[in-house]
């Protein structure tokens, strides 16, 4: 998910996460409405084997998600498999009757006439998609899609902090601190798939390096994290570090 490098979408999703977080329910029925001709939206949780709708807004949202799983086919899955997203503005034509034979006709079937699927990921790590529709064929405004992706962005750090498991999770949090931790937990899972991609290794051995780092640096975690994500700590450099002082024992 793009947004990282730029200051000011970073304070968008920051914020929305703090306000309306850490239920992926709230924030998505806080944005939908300030989408313009956006009629509903749905979060489907993927993996390459399984799908699992998370949340849908409305009837027809549901009926959308539960259509890409039965069917086997939609933007929903483009969008996961490519991390890019998929602008379907008109069901009916040609192209995505072709893409999607039993797909397509069945969404329009079911109200929705155009379908927008923005894949949640970080970096190399995929969640899944936020899927968007409208009850008339059309694009969304390039202001439309900037809020969507910053929505998009915000569900992804909701989804994936909520896995997140460490002493904290047991410590109430009230106020602005519970939107703190939230933001601490999402840079934490940010920064491990950025250490993933770095050190081209599995999300599971990129947090044990992100947690072995910490320990022996003395530091807390979410401050580790924190300077991975502004990139001021590379763990390809520290690799390339310890190779380097190995050759001179």
């Amino acid at each position: 998910m793009i947004g990282v490098d730029n200051p000011d979408r970073r304070l968008r999703v920051e914020r929305l996460m703090a306000e309306h977080g850490p239920d992926v329910e709230s924030l998505c029925n806080a944005c939908l409405p300030a989408l313009a001709g956006v009629r509903g939206g749905g979060v489907t949780v993927m993996t390459p084997d399984t799908q699992q709708v998370r949340y849908a807004s409305d009837p027809v949202s549901a009926r959308v998600e539960q259509l890409q799983f039965l069917l086997g086919e939609g933007p929903c899955r483009v969008a996961y498999a490519g991390t890019e997203p998929v602008l379907a503005e008109d069901l009916r034509a040609p192209v995505w009757q072709e893409q999607w034979p039993a797909f397509a006709p069945a969404a329009v079937l079911a109200g929705a006439y155009a379908v927008f699927a923005l894949p949640l990921h970080v970096g190399d790590t995929r969640v899944g998609v936020l899927d968007l529709y409208r009850d008339t064929a059309g694009g969304l405004a390039d202001q439309t899609l900037a809020d969507a992706l910053v929505m998009a962005e915000a569900v992804t750090e909701l989804l994936l902090a909520e896995t997140v498991a460490d002493s904290d999770d047991e410590t109430p949090m009230l106020g602005n601190g519970r939107g703190e931790h939230l933001l601490q937990r999402a840079a934490v899972h940010q920064a491990t798939g950025m250490i993933s991609v770095q050190l081209a290794v599995p999300v599971e051995d990129a947090l044990a390096r992100l947690r072995a780092h910490a320990f022996a640096a003395g530091r807390e975690l979410d401050e580790v994290a924190a300077d991975v994500v502004a990139r001021r700590l590379r763990f390809s450099d520290l690799d390339d570090d310890e190779d380097r002082a190995g050759e001179y024992r």
